[in-house]
């Protein structure tokens, strides 16, 4: 996709630098696990239902309001390329009613592959279908959600599944799109056992419940001590590489990790070409 590595390129070079007095520290992750301030504003709300997750169009007195900053890039892809975007939400939509898929893991080789930026941008087209859509950050190294989406949580999907937190206040409604977000605060420290604990099952139980369809913005297949670790629950995945860093033989080694964990691959998403 040439024409999309136009796009963020010049996305990217437009990009402002952090500013330092804004609050968000340079790292990929926030490092507190509890006190995080959040944004108020009226464009997009935590949900705060212990009994329950949200529903379109739910209103409660308890929700704080959370302001949703889409990163220039998205807004950048959007405007040159989101007829492409569009299409690719199209076919999703059509492979997943024909494969009955509800769970999608876009993964990548290696960081730095346009992976975060591709979810966010493709969530946004399925926001403007007639379904309940939801993102969630499960890149347990380097989360990165929450800070591209400019939000600093006060409970994320670590502390639903490590500490016990209702899973309905983790969740972000974009109450303007038929869009949710399920941050996460930090990176996990054992990313095998979080996937493989009972938390982690009973959240994503629900989420099936209560979603029509769950992207989940993974780790790199290839990075860190503790590689190829799969995501438990998901129906497929999406490789999302970069030509010019991921050759062919990490691809077809990143297929045979798929295929070994039991994760049916849909197809490549190439960026950066």
């Amino acid at each position: 996709m040439r024409e999309v590595d136009d796009a963020l390129s010049r996305a990217y070079a437009q990009k402002p630098q952090a500013d330092s007095t804004s609050g968000f520290p340079p790292a990929p992750h926030w490092p507190a696990r509890r006190g995080a301030e959040v944004d108020r504003a009226p464009h997009a709300r935590y949900v705060r239902e212990p009994d329950g997750l949200p529903s379109p169009g739910h209103e409660s007195g308890r929700a704080a309001g959370v302001q949703i900053q889409w990163p220039d890039v998205v807004a950048e892809l959007e405007r040159a390329w989101g007829d492409r975007f569009e299409a690719l939400a199209d076919r999703l939509l059509e492979v997943r009613a024909r494969k009955n898929l509800k769970v999608v893991l876009f993964t990548s080789c290696h960081r730095a592959e346009g992976r975060t930026t591709l979810v966010l941008t493709l969530a946004r087209a399925l926001a403007r279908r007639p379904l309940k859509t939801l993102l969630v950050d499960a890149d347990l190294a380097g989360p990165m959600l929450a800070r591209s989406l400019g939000v600093r949580p006060i409970v994320g999907l670590d502390d639903v599944v490590e500490d016990g937190q209702a899973l309905g206040e983790a969740l972000i409604e974009s109450p303007d799109e038929r869009l949710w977000i399920l941050p996460m605060r930090s990176a996990v420290a054992r990313p095998r056992e979080f996937l493989s604990s009972p938390a982690w099952a009973c959240a994503m139980a629900r989420l099936r419940r209560e979603f029509d369809l769950v992207l989940i913005d993974g780790s790199p297949l290839f990075t860190g001590l503790s590689a190829a670790v799969l995501h438990n629950s998901v129906d497929a995945a999406v490789l999302v590489h970069n030509s010019a860093t991921t050759g062919q033989r990490a691809i077809r080694r990143a297929q045979e990790v798929l295929e070994a964990g039991g994760v049916p691959l849909l197809g490549l998403a190439e960026t950066f070409v």
